[in-house]
C-alpha cells in the first residue's frame, strides 16, 4: 500500500493511516502511539498501545475478497 505524505500544520508532515486498519486495532484520535525510527534503514514504527483481538480470514475466498478490494 503507497500513501503520500501530507503537510499537518506550519512545519510537520504527515501520512494517513488506512480506515480498515484504525477499525482493526480500535485506534481512537488522542490514542498514544510510540514512534521508533530508523534513519540508516528508512523506517518509521508506529506501535499502539492496548491489547487487540484481530480477524483472521477464514477461508481463501475471504483472502481473495480483500486483495480484490485492495486493488
Amino acid at each position: 500500500m503507497i500513501h503520500r505524505v501530507i503537510r499537518s500544520g506550519k512545519s510537520s508532515l504527515a501520512v494517513i493511516v488506512p480506515a480498515e486498519f484504525i477499525h482493526a486495532l480500535g485506534i481512537k484520535p488522542g490514542d498514544k502511539v510510540k514512534v521508533a525510527t530508523n534513519k540508516e534503514k528508512g523506517t518509521v514504527n508506529l506501535h499502539f498501545s492496548g491489547a487487540i483481538q484481530l480477524h483472521l480470514p477464514s477461508s481463501q475466498s475471504e483472502i481473495q475478497k480483500k486483495k480484490a478490494k485492495s486493488t
